[in-house]
């Protein structure tokens, strides 16, 4: 160790304080990454780039001054950093060679245009339109010849199909609506990894098209935005 003052005491009190301050400076900064995160107001790639800013300003606090790299002789701090980037390349590089980049094949969002029929056969969920309102099935059954709400249950909001395909390997897809005004949000993990094709229906507020929506894809190494 290099570079100590002539009163220990207070040397050693001026290192507490400044690793007590250097630790609610890492406190705040995680403060603000959970929040970043939860509630989500920037974009994905913004989001990703400020978390990695935060984590290289914690990394160097932990390094340079817990670590005692500081008044370590700058050989260890060379011999420190030689050992990161080779770690850190060889991680890299085995991620990117071992993933595959997704590729949305096939996203689309259309509304249910579904007019209920007299003598039709309907099976539970599903949905139909009747005199501009929106009905889901509650039972397997026939139609009759005239409209009953016996077997039906009126759903507030417009009913759509929103249906994807992705190939090669996905670890999460989120899609999401582009207008504020008309919000959906939804994020899940695929148990398929590859050639994943599904569906779901969603009740929107207003009606929506392909248009108004993005999906976005992300493998281990890779994140596919597609507008």
């Amino acid at each position: 160790m290099s570079g100590h003052s002539e009163d220990p005491v207070a040397e050693e009190s001026q290192r507490f304080f400044t690793f007590f301050n250097l630790s609610m400076i890492l406190v705040a900064i995680t403060g603000l990454e959970i929040v970043i995160i939860y509630v989500q107001t920037f974009e994905g790639s913004t989001i990703i780039g400020v978390l990695f800013a935060t984590s290289i300003l914690k990394f160097i606090g932990v390094v340079w001054w817990f670590m005692h790299l500081r008044w370590d002789k700058i050989l260890n701090t060379i011999l420190f950093l030689m050992g990161l980037v080779i770690a850190l390349g060889t991680f890299f590089a085995v991620i990117f060679m071992a993933d595959e980049h997704p590729v949305v094949e096939e996203f689309k969002v259309a509304q249910i245009e579904n007019e209920w029929k007299a003598g039709t056969k309907y099976k539970s969920g599903d949905y139909v339109s009747m005199d501009e309102k929106f009905y889901q099935a509650n039972i397997d059954h026939t139609s009759e010849n005239n409209w009953t709400k016996e077997s039906w249950n009126e759903v507030s909001g417009i009913p759509h199909l929103i249906s994807w395909k992705i190939i090669n390997s996905a670890d999460l897809i989120e899609i999401n609506s582009k207008k504020p005004e008309n919000p959906y949000y939804y994020q899940y993990t695929p148990t398929e990894q590859e050639s994943i094709e599904e569906n779901r229906i969603a009740l929107l507020e207003q009606p929506g098209t392909t248009e108004d929506f993005r999906i976005k894809v992300r493998s281990e190494a890779f994140w596919v935005e597609n507008n």
